[in-house]
């Protein structure tokens, strides 16, 4: 998958052309099996933590996050625990900047889509 997804470009992107993108990433991410799904997001995620600028990753994140609260809980629950996951595996450094990002991204979703994440998160 990372070979040929770039998120930096992808956050690049007009908000609708990034949803379509990342919406199918991750119907994709969907049909992976764990330890291949837990491969991909880690590798976005590293990618996004180590080059892409507060905006890109902040484009990324808040789309990413906006799509993922539109699934039912259950679905919700599995993909925040995949990107816990994920995040745990990286350097310290990384993961306190992926978690600067996301308590900023949370602050700039509706209520809605924030309430539901943060319900899944616990």
């Amino acid at each position: 998958m990372s070979s040929q997804v770039d998120p930096i470009q992808i956050a690049r992107l007009p908000e609708n052309q990034r949803e379509q993108q990342i919406r199918s990433i991750l119907q994709m991410l969907f049909t992976l099996k764990e330890d291949q799904a837990f491969q991909a997001l880690r590798s976005v995620i590293e990618t996004l933590a180590r080059r892409a600028s507060d905006e890109e990753y902040i484009n990324w994140c808040k789309t990413t996050m906006k799509i993922l609260a539109s699934f039912p809980d259950d679905v919700v629950k599995a993909g925040l625990a995949l990107r816990t996951k994920a995040v745990s595996s990286l350097s310290r450094d990384l993961q306190n900047r992926d978690q600067a990002i996301v308590g900023r991204v949370l602050q700039l979703l509706d209520e809605g889509s924030r309430q539901k994440l943060m319900r899944n998160m616990k």
